[in-house]
This record gives structure tokens, sequence and C-alpha cells, in this order.
């Protein structure tokens, strides 16, 4: 049995080897259509952000009489209008002269100060400052935020909304991103039946299938839902040559443990690598990973499952989703989000694996009216209670070698991506 830090670093190297054979998976997308993927190459700026010298208020530009000091008493000759779209047609201003100015307009050439409209006093014809103004202030200059040719994203950053208004200011229509990544899943289990059937003696409903779709479905990611596969190897071993060919990576859910009917494993290791079996963590230690041997030479990477549901979403969130969305960056591991958190109640567990407690984190003002964020377990942890995970917001992590932990510790914890603490 390995530690979940060691699952961990085999996983990265694993899907490392991967990406290096497969670098080019690219598309090009229009920039309305990328959100939530990722760039395969830099973004570099086409334009100077300003462009041009800009006001940054409303007021006048002026041109000052002996440009040295701040501007005060000074009375200042109107000669015209600059606006944001519409700048001054005019020739550089002279020593005493000034424009009224838009937020966002170009200053006038020879124009070196941009008083605000509240510091002034305006007639017809002219303008008199009525306090001190330090030179060139209120100027946004060319080029200040961005410089020509510089790198304003690069490659395998995720492209959010508040990434949008900086590449369409650009003028970039189109960027190139990761192609989605095509993900394979099934569950084995003579047991599972599909919503809606008839539940005979021992069987259940088939739950971990929807629970995958449901993680994934938040990255950009094709599903491939191949059901439920019957427990023998020849159907097992064709599902797998199916997924193969059609897929990036195969997530099986069940069939990956000790038992006499428990196929998957076996069938991978006949079909491609297993890389390893059995990981010290709780929920979830039969687990295994390595890939299958497709047509042409081609390999599928291959992450499996435990069966009970509880396992198979703990495994699936907190060991494969980093990977996974390092396939989809193919730049860098992104773990999950980890905080400390204060634990609510004293916690007693055995010891001897890293363990993944469901719990509830939740946000009060603290003392001093400072954040803070408190963490409580929810009841049983028994790896087939659904319950108490659908409760859940987070795991708590436990070290291996850690039997209790008294309230008011502090505790770290794994918060689901979709968590709203609010």
């Amino acid at each position: 049995m390995i530690s979940f830090a060691q699952a961990q670093d085999k996983l990265h190297q694993l899907c490392r080897t991967w990406l290096a054979t497969y670098p080019d998976a690219s598309e090009p997308l229009a920039l309305s259509e990328s959100l939530g993927r990722y760039l395969t190459q830099d973004v570099i700026a086409a334009l100077e952000l300003p462009r041009s010298d800009v006001s940054a208020m409303d007021g006048y530009a002026v041109c000052s009489q002996d440009g040295e000091g701040g501007l005060t008493s000074q009375v200042f000759t109107l000669i015209g209008e600059s606006r944001a779209g519409k700048p001054y047609s005019g020739g550089p201003l002279a020593p005493g002269e000034c424009v009224r100015i838009f937020t966002g307009a170009v200053v006038p050439e020879s124009a070196d100060t941009v008083v605000i409209q509240e510091n002034v006093e305006r007639n017809s014809a002219s303008v008199r400052m009525l306090q001190s103004t330090p030179f060139g202030a209120n100027i946004r200059r060319r080029g200040e935020e961005i410089g020509a040719e510089s790198v304003i994203a690069t490659a395998g950053q995720l492209i959010t909304p508040n990434m949008i208004p900086l590449l369409a200011s650009q003028g970039i229509a189109e960027v190139k991103v990761r192609a989605k990544l095509r993900v394979a899943f099934f569950a084995t289990g003579d047991e599972l039946k599909a919503a809606g059937e008839s539940l005979g003696e021992g069987d259940i409903y088939e739950s971990n299938l929807a629970s995958i779709a449901a993680v994934l479905r938040y990255y950009p990611i094709d599903l491939i839902n191949l059901g439920v596969v019957e427990d023998t190897p020849e159907a097992i071993k064709a599902c797998l040559a199916e997924a193969s060919n059609n897929s990036d990576v195969v997530v099986s859910s069940g069939g990956v443990s000790v038992g006499d009917y428990d196929y998957v494993r076996q069938c991978v290791d006949a079909m491609g690598v297993v890389s390893d079996y059995k990981v010290a963590m709780k929920p979830g230690k039969p687990v295994c990973f390595g890939h299958i041997d497709g047509a042409k030479n081609g390999q599928t990477l291959f992450f499996g499952l435990p069966g009970n549901a509880v396992s198979s979403f703990v495994v699936l969130t907190e060991l494969y989703l980093p990977v996974l969305k390092y396939l989809l960056n193919g730049q860098r591991v992104t773990p999950n989000t980890q905080l400390e958190a204060i634990l609510e109640t004293d916690l007693s567990r055995r010891s001897g694996r890293l363990e993944f407690q469901r719990g509830l984190l939740s946000q009060d003002e603290g003392t001093a009216g400072r954040p803070s964020l408190r963490v409580s377990v929810m009841g049983s942890q028994d790896s087939h209670r659904v319950l108490g995970l659908a409760r859940a917001n987070c795991t708590i992590k436990i070290a291996a070698d850690v039997e209790h932990i008294r309230a008011g510790s502090k505790v770290t914890v794994s918060v689901f991506p979709w968590t709203d603490l609010q």
C-alpha cells in the first residue's frame, strides 16, 4: 500500500508522460465561447493601454505657463473640448490655454495637467484655478498599464470572466485553447439498477455514474457515459477497448478491490499497465490507475474508483480531480482549495491512513470583526453514507498518525469546488 502523497506523485508522472506524448491538443475558439477553457499559448499585447495620454477625470486639460510646481490662482483661456471618441482637433496648446476634457478623452498635445472640474471657476471664455493642482496630475500616460508586445495572459491560464475585458480591449476575437478532454466512464456491479427499474433482493440503484458526471461537468470535458457493465472479464474488456479508442481518460467505478468478481484491475493490467493498487487513504483504499494500450499504439489513461458511493466521490475529487485539471491546462497540477478552520467538536478516529472526513464549513464574524472559518463533522463517516456527503461542503484532512483532535484546534479542510460560503 502506498501513501496518498506517493499516489499523487505517481499520478503526476503518469499524466506528465501522457501530455509529453500528446502535446498539441489545441483548437481556436471565439473569445465569446472561451470561458472556462485553458490557453495553449501566451497572449501578446498588440496595443498599448492606454493608446494615448488620456484624462483620468472630468475637468480641464491645461498648458501651464512655467511647467514647474503646482497650478494655483491662474486663469486659462478656454479654446476647445476633448471627449472620448472625439479628441480636440486643434493644434498644440500654448501656455495659458486649456480645453474642456472628459474622463477617457485624449489629452491634447502640449497639455501637461488635468485640473478636476470641482477645482475651477469657469465663465464663457476662461477658467480660473481655485486651488493648487500638482503638475502632471490626473493624466493616464500612454502604455502605463500595458506596454506593446507585453505578455498579458500565459499558456495554461484559465479564461475567467474577469479576463474577458482585458482580451477584448486588445481587439482579440479568437484565442487558442486546449481541446476538451474526452473522459469515458462506466460502472460494474450486477447488483446495480438504473433509476425506474425494480429492485430485487440485494439490488441498489446505481449512483456513481451520476456522481462522476456531476463533478466533471464543471470542466471543459466531453463525457462519454458507457453505463453499467456486466461483471465478466469479457464484458469489461470489451468496454475498456471501446473506451480507449474513443477517449483520453477512462474512469471506472467498482471492480478494483480483491473480491472474486472484481475484474477491472486484472483486465486493465492485461490490456496495458496498472501503476499502483491500494492507497493509504480513507475512504478509498482500493484504488488503481495506469493506462490502456489502444489502437495504433495510442495510450488512454485509466483511473479506477472504488464502488462505494462516498469512497468513489472522495477519490475522484481529492486524488483524481487535480490531475484531470492538469490534463486540461497542460501546465500545472491544480489542487483543490485548502483552508484552515476551527474544529467545532472533538474528533476521534483510528490512525493509519490519511482520512478525508466529510465536514460542514461555515463563516462567522469571529473576534474583532474578522471573518472566522469553522467546521463541524458530518456524523458517521462510513463510506456508504451518502446523506452526510450531500450535506457537506468540504472534507477535513486528518494526517495518518493523528487519532484525536480537540475542539477549537485548527484543521485543514479541502473545499468542494462549488462551495458557496455566503
